[in-house]
């Protein structure tokens, strides 16, 4: 009798201890389901900052690359010029290193941003690429750049 009280007390150890191990499972689910929330709000509250928008407006309207010496002319005389590339291109960096890794889902992200995401790459491509080569810097903007592929590779997919 005393032996069965030991194997059932084992038993019942085992079990609890399994059942714990799925609980903390489910809740780090959890967890990372509400981590991914808050990052991709913080991320779209941001999008909405009036500064940011202002960039994003003026590199859909005005920004016009055409080679890195006409751009330092413009940027010199014209503040815009000077700050909004890079803020939107930071914009999109950041995005691109927290999905690259996983702290944002690239759904969620590409749900909301995709079509924005495309639109600033192909109007600030030559602008990074320029900017890689006069700064020495190769990786400027690669975030941004596999985030643009990223989309353009699922909006193939559909």
């Amino acid at each position: 009798m005393l032996v069965t009280i030991i194997e059932e007390t084992a038993v019942i150890s085992a079990s609890a201890a399994i059942l714990l191990a799925i609980f903390a499972v489910v809740q780090l689910r959890h967890a990372e389901k509400h981590r991914n929330v808050d990052v991709s709000m913080k991320l779209f509250e941001w999008a909405e900052n009036e500064r940011l928008r202002m960039a994003f407006r003026w590199i859909d309207r005005d920004f016009h690359f055409k080679n890195y010496e006409e751009y330092k002319v413009q940027e010199s005389s014209n503040v815009e010029a000077s700050e909004y590339p890079f803020e939107v291109t930071e914009f999109f960096e950041q995005i691109g290193f927290l999905v690259e890794r996983k702290f944002v889902d690239f759904g969620v992200i590409n749900d909301r941003l995709g079509k924005l995401t495309v639109a600033n790459w192909q109007k600030l491509e030559p602008w990074i690429l320029a900017l890689r080569k006069e700064k020495n810097d190769a990786a400027f903007g690669e975030h941004f750049q596999r985030l643009y592929e990223k989309t353009v590779g699922n909006l193939k997919k559909r």
